[in-house]
């Protein structure tokens, strides 16, 4: 079983466009989706149907929630809020109820999906660090978790009682015994100093991920984004990855 992990494509249409292009070419048996399918970008209502076309393996992210008002804007910063009235406003009624009945967490065998942390995801917790990571590993029993959240692609492993170990490869053989965190980065808003967007491949047989980083035509995401009156800062820090 060959799997692609995509997430936070956050309504950058371009971007998603050119991943699910990318995937074609790795020809997984399945995709999985971390959640925030919205906010901060132009075109919510077209990755929503986009992906509703792509997989039915779907998590939800807080954007997704908030958006869909399943919970309040107010956690969110200045830049964020913005773009979630505008998206909410935005969105058709379908796509509004599409959003508010998707689930936390994804339970598939050895592996289990989420947006935040299995460990109470609706408290939408990120797992930044090894130090993170450690206290998550007691509250899930998968050997591997793939988390969302961050925008930044990571991977945690922890093997017996050893401490847990955080590493950047962009490809990764798993111990039979090792349990793993992993994070596939962003679709359509890179936090890594990475303006490419992101995701990742695991191929149960052989135990084996890498990451995949993709160009899309960002200079028109910008452009969309600025003609829909959302805040500037978000389309230029698209080209910075951050």
């Amino acid at each position: 079983m060959k799997t692609a992990i995509i997430s936070d494509v956050h309504g950058n249409l371009e971007a998603f466009a050119a991943v699910c292009e990318s995937i074609k070419q790795e020809h997984v048996d399945r995709i999985i989706f971390l959640g925030d399918i919205v906010g901060y970008g132009a075109n919510p209502n077209e990755c929503i149907e986009q992906l509703q076309s792509l997989t039915n393996y779907v998590v939800a992210g807080n954007h997704d929630w908030a958006a869909a008002g399943r919970q309040s804007s107010h956690a969110f910063n200045a830049f964020a809020a913005e773009a979630l009235e505008w998206t909410r406003a935005e969105l058709t009624r379908e796509n509004t109820l599409f959003l508010m009945s998707l689930p936390l967490s994804l339970d598939m065998n050895e592996l289990q999906g989420v947006h935040a942390s299995p460990y109470m995801p609706d408290r939408w917790r990120y797992v930044f660090n090894a130090e993170d990571a450690e206290a998550v590993f007691v509250t899930f029993s998968h050997r591997l978790c793939f988390v969302a959240h961050t925008h930044c692609p990571v991977i945690f492993a922890k093997l017996d009682d050893a401490p847990v170990v955080r590493e950047l490869p962009a490809m990764a053989t798993f111990h039979p015994y090792g349990r793993y965190i992993i994070n596939c980065g962003s679709v359509g808003q890179p936090r890594d100093g990475d303006p490419r967007a992101s995701y990742g491949v695991y191929d149960a047989r052989d135990k084996r991920y890498h990451l995949v980083r993709v160009e899309y035509d960002l200079l028109s995401v910008q452009k969309k984004i600025r003609l829909a009156g959302l805040p500037d800062y978000l389309a230029y820090r698209l080209s910075v990855g951050r």
